[in-house]
C-alpha cells in the first residue's frame, strides 16, 4: 500500500517470506523493512531522507546488499553458562565477514520520542534521529538484528557497530521510484589504522555490538529494584562482576 505522500505504508514491510530465519522467535513478527507509528508525521519522514554536510558520506548501501533473511547472519540460541545471553539467542557469521562491511539493517517499529509512543520496558529501542526526535524499536517485531548481543563478558572487544547508512527505498513520487532514506545497520568494524581487525569476523563468530556500559549499569539497577535475579545476574556477567 502507498500513502498519500509516496511512501510505501507500513502493511507493505511485513514479512511474507515461506521460510523464517531459523531460530526466529514465537511471538514476533518478521519485518522487510520499518513500520511507522502514526504518531510520526510526514515532516519527520520527508526529513529521514535529507542529506546534511554532516552525514553526506555516510554509507549508501546497494540494493543487492540488502537481502531478507540475510544469508551472512544464522540466529543461535546460545547454551553457554559463562555467556551473559545464555539461554537465549545470537547471532553468528556463516561466512568470513570482511572489515567494514555491511552486515544487515536494525529493523523495528519507528516511533517519535514521547512517552505516549513508546514501550518503556523494551530493551531494543535505538535511536534513528535525535534531531527529528525518531528511535526504531525492535522489542515486537524486527529482523536478524535484533539479537545482535554487547561484547561485554564474552569477547575482549566488539567487532561489529550500530552505524548511520542511506538505503533505497520505494517512492512513487519520484522520477526514479525511490529516494534514498537513513537507517541504521550493523556493519564490521573498519581494520583500524594498525590493522589489528584487519581479519574481520570469520564464519562462526559471534557478531557482536558496543551497547555502552551505561546499558548495563542501567539495567542493573533496574533489576536490583524489581528484585529480578535472572536480569541482575546477566547484567552483572556483562559488567564483568
Amino acid at each position: 500500500m502507498v500513502s498519500e505522500d509516496g511512501n510505501v505504508t507500513a502493511e507493505a514491510h511485513i514479512a511474507d517470506v515461506k521460510t523464517l530465519p531459523k531460530n526466529w522467535p514465537d511471538g514476533i513478527t518478521y519485518l522487510t523493512d520499518h513500520t511507522y507509528s502514526a504518531a510520526v508525521t510526514d515532516d519527520q519522514r520527508t526529513a529521514l531522507c535529507r542529506t546534511l554536510s554532516a552525514d553526506a558520506t555516510w554509507t549508501q548501501v546497494p540494493d543487492t546488499a540488502i537481502q531478507v533473511p540475510t544469508p551472512l547472519l544464522e540466529i543461535c540460541i546460545i547454551a553457554n553458562e559463562s555467556h551473559p545471553a545464555n539461554g537465549q539467542r545470537g547471532i553468528f557469521a556463516t561466512r568470513h565477514l570482511i572489515p567494514d562491511s555491511f552486515i544487515c539493517l536494525y529493523m523495528g517499529h519507528v516511533h517519535i520520542n514521547s512517552m505516549s509512543d513508546q514501550d518503556p520496558n523494551s530493551d531494543y529501542d535505538l535511536s534513528l534521529d535525535r534531531d527529528i526526535g525518531l528511535s526504531v524499536d525492535a522489542a515486537r517485531s524486527g529482523n536478524e538484528s535484533r539479537h545482535a548481543n554487547d561484547y561485554r563478558g564474552i569477547a575482549k572487544r566488539p567487532n561489529a557497530e550500530f552505524r548511520d547508512c542511506y538505503v533505497k527505498v520505494p517512492c512513487t513520487k519520484r522520477a526514479a521510484g525511490s529516494k534514498w532514506e537513513r537507517r541504521v545497520a550493523i556493519f564490521v568494524l573498519p581494520a583500524g589504522k594498525a590493522g589489528k581487525r584487519k581479519a574481520g569476523i570469520q564464519a562462526g563468530e559471534e557478531v557482536l555490538v558496543n551497547y555502552g556500559k551505561g546499558y548495563w549499569e542501567g539495567r542493573k539497577t533496574l533489576a536490583s529494584f524489581r528484585k529480578d535475579d535472572a536480569m541482575l545476574k546477566i547484567a552483572k556477567l556483562a559488567l564483568g562482576e
